[in-house]
């Protein structure tokens, strides 16, 4: 979910897609989220078009609005953080089980803190064509926490919080452990087959919030050996690539921005991340192109 005025997003895996999973992981975004929602504005899935969710906003008194059939860029503002937060470090591989999900959701915890916090962004606020030449206008980047305390909509206490939060937070040491969770996601994936006993699967890497303040000591043990054997594990995903022959997600190009909406229109994507597409990121040399040997001339 993410706020169309601010930028500040939460990420939610789902073990599975329907309408009860979509609820219960918009009612946890809704806890996350330091402000009240003011509405809602989803695609045009079955997940989200449906009884219980109209019955769910008019009850919380919240502005329901969908966008229009076939025209993706109704939804942009959620689509760009897709591509840059959930491409960028989960990437295009399949999670299945419980672990996954699971582990994912520990990447999402860290996640949401880094991007919200030490991640700053620009807006569009116009573009001119000239021509062939389009110009475009920004404004100053900006992290969704410092567009959020700019908007005037926190109260005084709640914005206190997120100060000593963000003060106390060392974003490189949130980073680190960001990459080691993102790697124990990458191992999880090329390693752990959907059906397997429970006592067979790899302990879950957990988030620690207090091994990323000022001055905290990030924990060493099994930091070294998630980052060993990464090359064998991507040839192993391209592998499997081939055989079932996934399939990238294509780029998405966002419209304007909406910077004069208040804060709390949020834009949801239907992303299942317990059973779907999530990740491969792993800095690797290009393969090596085979060429075959000219065919010698003859004597």
């Amino acid at each position: 979910m993410t706020d169309v005025a601010t930028g500040w997003t939460e990420c939610l895996p789902l073990l599975y897609q329907s309408q009860e999973t979509v609820l219960a992981a918009i009612e946890r975004a809704r806890s996350l989220f330091p402000f009240s929602l003011l509405g809602i504005d989803t695609d045009n899935g079955g997940e989200f078009i449906n009884d219980l969710m109209v019955t769910y906003c008019e009850h919380e008194h919240l502005t329901f609005t969908r966008g229009r059939p076939r025209v993706k860029n109704d939804q942009c503002f959620v689509e760009e953080k897709n591509r840059t937060i959930v491409r960028q470090v989960v990437g295009y591989d399949r999670f299945v089980g419980q672990h996954a999900f699971r582990q994912l959701e520990e990447l999402y915890r860290a996640l949401r803190l880094y991007v919200n916090c030490f991640q700053p962004s620009m807006k569009l606020l116009s573009k001119q064509r000239n021509g062939k030449k389009i110009s475009f206008c920004y404004d100053p980047a900006k992290t969704p926490l410092q567009r959020l305390q700019l908007s005037g909509v926190l109260p005084v206490v709640t914005q206190q919080e997120l100060n000593v939060v963000v003060q106390a937070l060392d974003p490189v040491l949130l980073l680190e452990q960001v990459q080691h969770l993102q790697q124990a996601l990458f191992r999880c994936a090329a390693e752990v087959p959907p059906f397997i006993s429970p006592a067979a699967v790899v302990p879950i890497r957990v988030f620690v919030v207090e091994q990323c303040t000022m001055g905290g000591v990030p924990a060493k043990e099994g930091i070294s050996d998630l980052s060993r054997g990464l090359p064998a594990l991507y040839q192993q995903q391209e592998k499997r690539k081939r055989v079932l022959g996934w399939r990238r997600t294509h780029k998405i190009l966002s419209r304007e921005s909406g910077s004069r909406l208040p804060p709390g229109c949020v834009s949801i994507l239907s992303a299942v991340v317990g059973t779907s597409s999530a990740s491969y990121n792993v800095s690797l040399p290009d393969a090596i192109s085979c060429c075959k040997s000219a065919r010698s001339s003859e004597e």
